[in-house]
């Protein structure tokens, strides 16, 4: 064969100067990758975190809301139970506390530090 045809048919050779534009093509294309992994791995660290927090405060409302639930189940057997001395108390606490209503001849103090 011909040398011409020979040359067509054969791989081209690479340079050397080829070689390191690939092989600079090759080392940034995993820079790349790396630094995509590294953000993602933060990101759904965050997400966790936050996610966490959420869990827990959500947490915190359930076990109020058994608290509130225990004691008004508490009420309604007082009720139930024709024991008016405990309903009325009950409903005094709720009036002071939620309403902020007070006996007459009661005096209110009102901490304006904030403690």
């Amino acid at each position: 064969m011909p040398k011409t045809i020979q040359r067509r048919l054969s791989k081209p050779k690479l340079t050397k100067k080829t070689k390191k534009r690939c092989n600079w093509i090759l080392i940034f294309a995993l820079i790349c990758f790396s630094l995509y992994i590294a953000v993602t791995i933060v990101d759904q660290q965050i997400k966790i975190s936050n996610a966490r927090t959420e869990l827990s405060e959500l947490n915190n409302t359930i076990s109020i809301q058994k608290i509130k639930n225990t004691e008004l189940k508490k009420v309604a057997d007082a009720v139930d139970s024709d024991d008016l001395s405990s309903f009325s108390d009950y409903i005094e606490r709720v009036a002071r506390e939620d309403l902020d209503y007070v006996k007459n001849g009661e005096v209110v103090f009102i901490n304006i530090a904030g403690d």
